[in-house]
């Protein structure tokens, strides 16, 4: 059952900030960073209980041990931060590759570390700890982390630095927007016309409660809020009327259709994980996962549809 006071609550408390954020590119670049401060909390923990399920009870501190290394988080934190210096795309990926090679490097560290504890304590381990725990099955469970922070920074964390260098042009405050609300009425669309009309299911495998009804309904809501917002001038702060409507509805499109097949891969990684809701951070929406997946999985489609098709109609800084 949606409880969409909480929902409402919830959104009243964190949608000004987030619109104050998306004005200035430094105040979002640091809301960013404590969003992906929490995030890779929440992302750690689902992988935790995807490796306790798939696991011995001996095997579990190493899982722990693993998921609680915090400097795993600094090439994340490096590679937003470092998103706000670059103009060139090129930079970026150079980044994005640097980042990816330090994350590999600290889970590494972090293997070594546990092995030679192991080597300096066999006697008292293996006593504690039958023939389960050997040198393969360390490799093995690192090898997954490895490629789940791999899975993590593709998914949740590189596509967050196309809203940060977007702000090379003077619209990007509108882009943004566009971008913002799109995503939010289409989870918003989709779970009021799927819990009211839902019947035909969607993808059922992967996500039960997912139906067709609301699929219609996320992406209805998303461009219909797009076509309103494209005939709205009072909003100050942004400035919306060098923008064309059909951008808004063809962006609103795109990112109601990037959003609902990226709900459905987070869906499936909670279903492999055993959990309803990734965390239970916003009341009513669920963790940071719940509310980020739809605006990762839009935001690089936003930016190739920003460079094939607006540029020219975009100043730039």
């Amino acid at each position: 059952m949606v409880n969409w006071t909480q929902r409402f609550v919830t959104g009243l408390i964190g949608g000004p900030i987030v619109l104050y954020a998306i004005q200035n590119q430094l105040a979002l670049c640091v809301l960013i960073n404590v969003v992906l401060y929490l995030l890779h909390a929440e992302f750690q923990k689902l992988i935790s209980n995807v490796l306790k399920h798939n696991c011995s009870d001996s095997d579990r501190w190493y899982v722990e041990t693993m998921s609680s290394s915090w400097f795993i988080r600094i090439p994340t934190h490096y590679f937003i931060t470092m998103s706000i210096m670059q103009s060139n795309p090129l930079s970026v990926h150079l980044h994005m590759v640097i980042s990816i090679f330090f994350l590999l490097l600290v889970r590494l560290m972090n293997y070594l570390k546990i092995s030679d504890f192991l080597k300096q304590n066999e006697k008292t381990i293996s006593d504690k700890f039958p023939s389960q725990m050997v040198e393969k099955k360390i490799q093995m469970l690192t090898f997954f982390q490895m490629s789940a922070d791999i899975v993590q920074f593709m998914l949740f964390v590189y596509p967050l630095n196309f809203v940060l260098i977007v702000f090379q042009f003077k619209q990007a405050q509108a882009l943004n927007l566009i971008w913002l609300i799109s995503a939010w009425q289409t989870d918003n669309g989709a779970l009021f016309m799927g819990s009211m009309f839902g019947k035909t299911l969607f993808c059922p495998k992967i996500s039960p409660n997912k139906t067709w009804e609301g699929v219609s309904g996320g992406i209805f809501l998303s461009v219909f809020s797009s076509l309103i917002l494209s005939q709205l001038n009072f909003l100050s702060f942004i400035t919306l009327d060098s923008l064309h409507t059909k951008h808004f509805l063809l962006i609103s499109l795109i990112v109601s259709i990037a959003s609902i097949f990226g709900d459905l891969i987070e869906s499936f990684i909670k279903r492999v994980a055993d959990v309803k809701d990734s965390g239970s951070l916003f009341p009513g929406h669920g963790g940071i996962l719940d509310r980020l997946d739809s605006l990762c999985f839009s935001a690089p489609f936003v930016y190739l549809y920003i460079q094939m098709y607006m540029h020219d109609v975009l100043e730039e800084v």
